[in-house]
């Protein structure tokens, strides 16, 4: 097995965003999601030797649990193609939520990427996880060098109110998200093992940061109301 069927599928998908094409090539579309499903099957044993808590969260979950439709919802893209080009899954034992965190994989032609982060969709959460950097930023750098890892995300221009401009994490509590990215280019998705050892050493670099923003997602500041997530 190998990433060939997919990467030719969702390259002619893109060439031809339209109902009918994708109607008509409808068994191509499922030779190349029963390849995207059979390497997340696979990948699941790899990853849960890294990050136990995902492995143990997804071992008896069916893979087709953690893929993303190709079909758009056309209520937030009405002027848009009605297909994303690309096989997409969340790893996670929550695919509609961020929590607990796990780790999305991409597969497109030029823009195919693998990563983790934390996304908040409210501003009380977000204080609470830039409060924990903040109290824990030794931990937290220590984290992004044993990765060799930056961090992206959307961010303020400015520091958020109840925030000092001159605490050491400051550039990392503007962050209204945290994320790790890897882009991945074509040529270096080839066979499924090869694919699958490419991703772990992703997955070395990004746990200690994944563990960390974890943590972070956990924390209630006794000084704020509670929430849950």
């Amino acid at each position: 097995m190998d990433f060939k069927n997919i990467l030719t599928y969702c390259g002619k998908l893109g060439a031809n965003n339209d109902r009918t094409w994708f109607h008509n090539n409808h068994g191509e579309y499922d030779v190349a999601r029963k390849e995207f499903l059979a390497f997340l099957d696979m990948f699941r044993f790899q990853l849960s030797e890294e990050a136990s808590d995902i492995g143990k969260s997804i071992m008896y979950m069916e893979p087709r649990e953690w893929m993303y439709r190709v079909a758009r919802d056309m209520r937030f893209h009405k002027n848009g193609p009605p297909y994303n080009p690309a096989f997409r899954a969340y790893i996670a034992a929550d695919r509609k939520s961020w929590l607990p965190i796990g780790y999305f994989l991409r597969i497109c032609p030029g823009s195919s990427c693998f990563g983790t982060g934390l996304w908040c969709d409210t501003t009380a959460k977000m204080n609470n996880i830039r409060k924990y950097i903040s109290l824990h930023y030794d931990e937290f750098s220590d984290a992004l060098k044993e990765g060799n890892m930056q961090i992206g995300g959307e961010k303020l221009k400015t520091i958020p109110r109840g925030f000092s401009a001159d605490d050491p994490a400051a550039e990392y509590i503007k962050h209204k998200s945290w994320d790790m990215i890897f882009f991945i280019p074509d040529e270096d998705i080839g066979s499924f093992e090869d694919f699958s050892e490419l991703l772990m050493q992703y997955v070395k670099r990004m746990e200690p940061m994944r563990k960390f923003l974890l943590k972070a997602a956990n924390y209630v500041d006794n000084k704020r109301p509670e929430f849950e997530w």
